[in-house]
């Protein structure tokens, strides 16, 4: 019948081995670190000042679409939906408005009290 090894006679038998293990893994993951960061440093090196400047003037007035306008189509549509918006407050009866109302709405009261 074979003997059976007690927990501690185990995981002092195979505690070499696990070093090893974890030894490899932080050699493996530095290295491929090292990489990484490698083409990253040289993937900065290779942008310019004028490849970033000409990116932002064509996000800004570049060629946009319909579901992604470019940002001074944004600030046109911004602008155009304002101006009809207040056209269209401006167009309403003032006996429309509702006064505030303390105990039924959250409108800004006509008086407002000093601080």
């Amino acid at each position: 019948m074979p003997s059976v090894d007690s927990p501690s006679q185990q995981a002092n038998r195979e505690a070499p081995a696990l070093d090893l293990n974890l030894e490899l893994r932080r050699v493996l993951n530095q290295s491929v670190g090292a990489v990484l960061g490698r083409q990253t440093t040289e993937s900065f090196y290779a942008l310019t000042y004028e490849e970033l400047a000409d990116q932002q003037i064509e996000r800004i007035e570049g060629k946009g679409t319909a579901t992604r306008p470019n940002e001074l189509e944004r600030v046109d549509k911004i602008e155009s939906d304002l101006l009809n918006a207040v056209a269209q407050i401006r167009d309403i009866p003032p006996e429309n408005f509702l006064l505030a109302d303390p105990s039924r709405d959250v409108n800004t009261p006509v008086d407002q009290p000093d601080e």
